[in-house]
C-alpha cells in the first residue's frame, strides 16, 4: 500500500511529505494530507459499453442544455435566462456579506412559483433559518423544504429521491462523507461531497447550489478544485458596514462570463440597483475639496464612482497611509509621482483615500481620478462638479490609455456630466454634449482644471 499524498489547498499541487509552505505557489499552512487510495492488483480491466458513443451531427444524440428561470430577475440575468438544469453553481463570499439572504430569497421566489425547494443547513439550525425566511416575506410556502444535515451522500439520495427543482447546500465546507478521510473542509472531505453531489444533480437534472466561505486572502476556503468541478461561480462581494453589494459572475459553462449585478442591502434583503451609477454618485457633496469621478469597468458595465481624498499634516514623524477600496501600494505610487513630475508634495503628510459607498475601485484607471482628489485636497479647491476623468498614471507622470474609454464616456455623458480629462487618443468619439479633454500628462490634466 502506497502512502499519503499532501496536497496544497490553494494550487492543488502535490507532494510526497508535509511542508510548512507549498513550494509552488508560496501559500503558508496549505498543505494537508490527502489519502490515497489502493489500486486493487486483480481489478477486471474495464471494458466498452456497446452504443456508448454518440454522433454529434445527430441532433437526438445530444440534447442542449435548457435553462429555467428562476424568477429572481437578479440571477436569470447574470445566467442568462436561468439556472441550468443538473447544474451544480458555487456562491462564495466572506462571512456575513448576505450569501445566505441573497440564497433565501431565491429559495422563495423558486418556492413561490409552486415548486419544491430543498434547503440543507450545516452551519445553521431550521429555526434561524425560519426567522430569516420570515424576515424577507410574510408567507413561507409549502413548497420550500428543509434538511439538516452534514451528511453529503444523505443529501444526494434526498435529492435523487424527491427531485426538488432547486437545492440549496449552506455550506459546503460543513460537508462530509464518511467515505473520506480528514475534516470537514479538508481537500479530500471536499473533493468527495463535491464529487457526490455532482453525481446526484447530473442523474436527477435538477440543479445544486453550494454556499462557500472565503478566506481572508479572498480565495474560496477550501481546495481551489472546488472551482474546477462546478458550472458557475457567482462571488458575493461587499463591505457589511455599506448597504452595496456586488455579484459577480466568474464562471459559467452554458453562457458568457464576467458580468455584475449591483445589490443594497434592505430591511426586505437584497434588491438590485438598475442605475447603478447614479445609486454610487447619490450621496455625492457639493463642491466638497478632494472629491473626484471616475469611471471603472466592472465586468462588461461601466460604473461611475466617487473618490475621495483627505491630506493633513502628519502627526508622528512616519506619515499616515489609510486606504478603503483603494489599492495601498498604489497610493504610494501615486504620492511619489506626485511629488517629483507635477510639484504636488504630500509625502510628508497623511493621507487618507476612499472609493466611496464601500466599493472596491482596485481599476488601475482611477489612478487620474485618485491624484486630482489627492491635489484638490492639498489645494483645497473643488473640482468643477460637472468633470469626471480616468487614466492610468506611468512613473514617468504620463497618462497610459485604458480599456473601452467610448463606454467610459457614454456613460459619463449619460450621467450628465458636461467634461471630461482623458488620456491622449481616447476622446475620439466622445458623445455630443460632452467635452473630452486630452492630456498626456498628469501635469496637464493639472494645468487644464487649473488646480496646480
Amino acid at each position: 500500500m502506497k502512502g499519503p499524498v499532501y496536497t496544497c489547498t490553494k494550487c492543488d499541487a502535490q507532494f510526497p511529505k508535509w511542508s510548512g509552505r507549498c513550494t509552488s505557489c508560496g501559500a503558508w499552512g496549505s498543505i494537508g494530507q490527502e489519502a490515497r487510495s489502493e489500486k486493487r492488483e486483480d481489478a477486471s480491466r474495464p471494458k466498452a459499453a456497446p452504443g456508448a458513443t454518440a454522433s454529434f451531427a445527430e441532433d437526438s444524440a445530444v440534447t442542449h442544455a435548457n435553462a429555467e428561470p428562476t424568477g429572481f430577475a437578479t440571477v436569470d440575468r447574470l445566467l442568462a435566462g436561468g439556472i441550468v438544469e443538473g447544474s451544480m453553481t458555487l456562491v462564495a463570499g466572506e462571512p456575513g456579506v448576505g450569501k445566505s439572504t441573497l440564497l433565501a430569497q431565491l429559495a422563495l421566489v423558486v418556492a413561490g412559483a409552486g415548486k419544491t425547494v430543498l434547503y440543507v443547513t450545516g452551519e445553521e439550525s431550521p429555526s434561524q433559518i425560519k426567522r430569516r425566511l420570515q424576515r424577507l416575506s410574510k408567507d413561507i410556502p409549502k413548497g420550500l423544504r428543509f434538511l439538516d444535515t452534514t451528511d453529503a451522500p444523505t443529501i444526494a439520495a434526498t435529492v435523487v429521491d424527491i427531485g426538488p427543482a432547486l437545492t440549496i447546500v449552506d455550506s459546503v465546507q460543513t460537508l462530509r462523507c464518511a467515505d473520506a478521510s480528514g475534516e470537514p473542509g479538508s481537500v479530500t472531505q471536499v473533493k468527495a461531497c463535491a464529487a457526490t453531489l455532482t453525481e446526484a444533480a447530473k442523474r436527477s437534472k435538477h440543479p445544486v447550489i453550494l454556499v462557500g466561505q472565503v478566506t481572508k486572502d479572498g480565495d474560496v476556503a477550501g481546495p481551489r478544485l472546488l472551482e474546477h468541478i462546478v458550472d458557475t461561480v457567482l462571488f458575493l462581494e461587499g463591505d457589511r458596514m455599506h448597504r452595496y453589494r456586488l455579484l459577480r459572475l466568474l464562471k459559467h459553462r452554458f453562457g458568457p462570463t464576467d458580468d455584475i449585478a449591483l445589490l443594497s442591502m434592505t430591511e426586505k434583503g437584497l434588491e438590485a440597483v438598475e442605475d447603478a451609477s447614479t445609486e454610487l454618485l447619490r450621496d455625492r457633496p457639493a463642491n466638497a475639496a478632494g472629491s473626484s469621478v471616475s469611471c471603472i469597468i466592472e465586468g462588461r458595465r461601466p460604473l461611475l464612482i466617487e473618490i475621495q481624498a483627505l491630506v493633513s499634516p502628519a502627526g508622528y514623524s512616519t506619515p499616515v497611509r489609510r486606504t478603503t477600496g483603494i489599492d495601498p501600494a498604489r497610493l504610494g505610487m501615486l504620492l511619489a509621482v506626485l511629488a517629483r513630475r507635477s510639484g504636488v508634495q504630500a509625502l510628508d503628510k497623511d493621507v487618507y483615500a476612499n472609493a466611496a459607498g464601500g466599493f472596491d475601485a482596485r481599476d488601475p484607471s482611477v489612478d487620474l481620478a485618485v491624484a486630482t482628489a489627492i491635489a484638490s485636497a492639498i489645494k483645497d479647491t473643488p473640482l468643477d462638479p460637472r468633470l469626471a476623468l480616468f487614466g492610468e498614471v506611468g512613473l514617468a507622470g504620463e497618462l497610459r490609455p485604458v480599456s473601452l474609454p467610448d463606454a467610459r464616456l457614454k456613460e459619463m455623458s449619460r450621467l450628465g456630466f458636461r467634461i471630461a480629462i482623458v488620456p491622449k487618443g481616447q476622446a475620439k468619439h466622445a458623445p455630443k454634449g460632452l467635452d473630452a479633454k486630452e492630456a498626456s500628462s498628469l501635469r496637464e490634466a493639472f494645468q487644464i482644471m487649473r488646480i496646480v
